[in-house]
């Protein structure tokens, strides 16, 4: 069976009291790891792909911590634009070295993680990817010829969302382009967004993923990139194989429907 990985972004945490739109971002993320444990145990890997926490503080990672103290996965951690590298360190020293990217093998298929945080951004919130890390993304795509799934906080490609592209990765096009020219890749997907898109660029499928806490109001066009619903949170669910992977979002803690079975499928 194709290996099964487990994508979580944007967890957002806060102090307690502190609520995100009347939510508990430790609370829902308990919840997600909670949920995936249990109907997901097969799966041989957790990316949690950056905004570990809202203001990227001491305190906040610090809870972050005592939230995947009891999960039963092996666990890489990316950053985003709400965290600060400085108070991450600070609690995650074992990854205090350098840029928060690199390559983990399943099977078949490789699984690059960027760091596309960028402290320096003139709007605090967009991302970039210096030529230190554009060097080490070229040297990793031309690495082998094996297959490659990519993860990035922040997105490459227009959302339809005006107030999240103007905080976009700011040289995505041209990331997205050497992903292309590699013809390794099947898939790029990110979080960032806090909701589930779908687009393609030259052959290669881009893909986002919900939050476990609060999400992007689907209003398309102008709107600030602070707009915030209180849908149910989720995690992606990614099937690797060397011909086609498959991405799958879960929703956790929808409304309970009655199942039905009409004869037809």
């Amino acid at each position: 069976m194709a290996a099964k990985i487990l994508l979580m972004s944007d967890i957002h945490i806060t102090e307690p009291g502190n609520q995100i739109i009347g939510l508990d971002p430790a609370a829902r993320f308990r919840r997600c790891l909670e949920h995936a444990a249990e109907h997901h145990a097969d799966a041989a890997h957790l990316f949690i792909m950056g905004d570990l926490a809202h203001h990227g503080r001491v305190s906040q990672y610090e809870i972050f911590k005592q939230c995947l103290a009891d999960q039963p996965f092996p666990v890489t951690l990316m950053l985003g634009n709400h965290d600060k590298r400085g108070a991450f360190a600070e609690v995650f020293p074992e990854c205090a070295a350098g840029f928060r990217h690199g390559r983990h093998s399943f099977g078949e298929t490789d699984v690059l993680f960027l760091d596309t945080l960028d402290e320096q951004a003139h709007d605090r919130h967009s991302g970039r990817l210096c030529h230190a890390r554009l060097d080490w993304l070229q040297t990793q795509l031309t690495a082998s010829k094996r297959p490659l799934v990519i993860l990035s906080h922040h997105h490459m490609l227009r959302s339809g969302f005006d107030g999240m592209d103007a905080i976009h990765l700011r040289n995505g096009t041209e990331v997205a382009d050497m992903i292309a020219a590699s013809g390794r890749c099947q898939m790029v997907i990110n979080g960032h967004i806090h909701r589930i898109i779908v687009s393609s660029y030259r052959g290669v499928t881009h893909a986002m993923i919900k939050s476990p806490c609060h999400q992007m109001p689907m209003v398309l066009g102008a709107g600030a990139s602070s707009l915030s619903v209180a849908e149910p949170g989720g995690y992606g669910v990614l099937l690797l194989d060397p011909l086609s992977p498959l991405l799958h979002h879960v929703d956790v803690d929808l409304p309970e429907c009655p199942v039905a079975f009409d004869g037809e499928s």
